[in-house]
């Protein structure tokens, strides 16, 4: 039979046919580190006192216990199968190096996770952008090094660079200079553009990894259940899809940012992930029923095995890769509307968006230029990335499909 499993190993759960049901190392893995981030989450809400910190300098929200968990379900069901399958991992990657660009996206998709993950803990404890030392803290304006901005009093001068960290030229118009302590400089409010960076490549990543947990789940279970099962049940399942998709997640989004909960980054990802599954869910139904008229899932019901048993065994495995594709695909999006939402101020203030980063700098456009440049091209590059990488795993996943050949 060919290889058609993708990402994710069939053979962890054929191989316990004869046993009944015994749980994958990866899974009771997969369950003990989810354990321990619900404990701590757990621990911080009942036994640690408002105001306190409970965790060496650090207070995690409840976003940030999402993405840790999002974080363990992709080391778990997608990292550790490629580790355990090097000939299919050597193959995926023989056919992903014939394309430099999709290399390029995959390297620069990796910094950014790890940005994401440990670069707001990392800017805190090497004091970048820090305010130690400075009288009134921040300076506000300040341009990156290299660059000047024209401070009060200056002819034409618009600025609110009075305190000048840098050197001071130009006399009767006198012009702030950059200096290394800010190497992207400040934003009017006081704010260190690195640290707001990499404040939004936590949003982002958060954003896009998080949903994509809630949404897989959702549409594999949904997609592989309308296949299997048929008549009926498939046709219930596809008219709730049809409806939900007739209400965009954007609306729902909006609604609840301003209605029920408050402008909450949680509330985002919720609602996307529990609004968007739709299209996800008919792509996996599609490739579901293609997998329904293979023949190991026709022996595998001549042999008496029951329904979820056999979707759990050959239909879910089996569609791992058109998710994989599906997903990386969608986080794009994600990525862009989260931004949108925020530059058209229906984030959270305590949530540094690239989109507020973009909204604050083009406000102020173009004297403080470098605000809104830095987030602007680190989005289109994050987005762009996603992009190329998504379409090319479509064909780099596909088992029918050789690069070259």
């Amino acid at each position: 039979m060919t290889d058609v499993s993708g990402p994710v190993d069939a053979a962890d759960v054929d191989g316990r046919a004869s046993r009944g049901f015994r749980p994958a190392p990866r899974t009771v893995g997969a369950v003990v580190a989810v354990g321990v981030i619900a404990a701590a989450f757990v621990y911080q809400r009942v036994a640690v006192p408002s105001g306190i910190v409970p965790f060496w300098g650090w207070r995690p929200t409840p976003i940030d216990y999402l993405l840790y968990v999002s974080l363990v379900l992709t080391g778990c069901y997608l990292v550790v199968p490629l580790a355990r399958r090097p000939r299919t991992t050597r193959r995926y990657w023989r056919r992903l190096r014939e394309r430099p660009s999709a290399v390029a996206s995959l390297g620069y998709l990796l910094a950014f996770a790890l940005v994401g993950t440990f670069g707001p803990g990392a800017v805190d404890r090497f004091d970048v952008g820090s305010a130690e030392g400075l009288r009134g803290g921040v300076p506000p304006g300040q341009p990156p090094p290299g660059f000047a901005v024209p401070m009060p009093g200056a002819v034409g001068g618009e600025s609110q660079t009075v305190y000048c960290l840098g050197e001071v030229t130009g006399g009767a118009d006198p012009v702030c200079h950059g200096t290394w302590r800010f190497p992207l400089g400040t934003t009017v409010a006081g704010g260190d553009v690195v640290d707001l960076l990499v404040e939004g490549a936590r949003v982002a990543l958060e954003v896009a990894l998080v949903t994509a947990a809630v949404i897989v789940p959702i549409a594999v279970a949904v997609g592989t259940v309308a296949a299997y099962y048929g008549g009926w049940v498939d046709e219930l399942l596809m008219r709730y899809v049809d409806v939900q998709l007739v209400v965009p997640a954007l609306f729902v989004v909006i609604i609840a940012q301003e209605t029920f909960a408050g402008r909450s980054l949680l509330v985002v990802v919720l609602a996307f992930g529990l609004f968007d599954w739709g299209a996800t869910a008919r792509i996996v139904r599609s490739e579901a029923l293609q997998r329904m008229r293979s023949g190991y899932v026709r022996a595998a019901a001549d042999a008496g095995s029951g329904g979820p048993r056999t979707i759990r065994r050959h239909l879910v495995p089996n569609v791992s890769s058109t998710v994989v594709t599906a997903v990386t695909n969608k986080m794009p999006t994600l990525v862009v509307v989260e931004a949108g939402i925020a530059y058209l101020g229906f984030s959270s203030p305590l949530s540094q968006s690239w989109g507020t980063t973009l909204s604050m700098g083009l406000s102020r456009a173009p004297l403080y230029w470098w605000t809104a440049l830095f987030a602007g091209v680190l989005l289109v590059a994050t987005v762009g990335a996603l992009h190329l990488l998504g379409d090319a795993l479509r064909d780099v996943l596909d088992p029918r499909t050789e690069v070259g050949g």
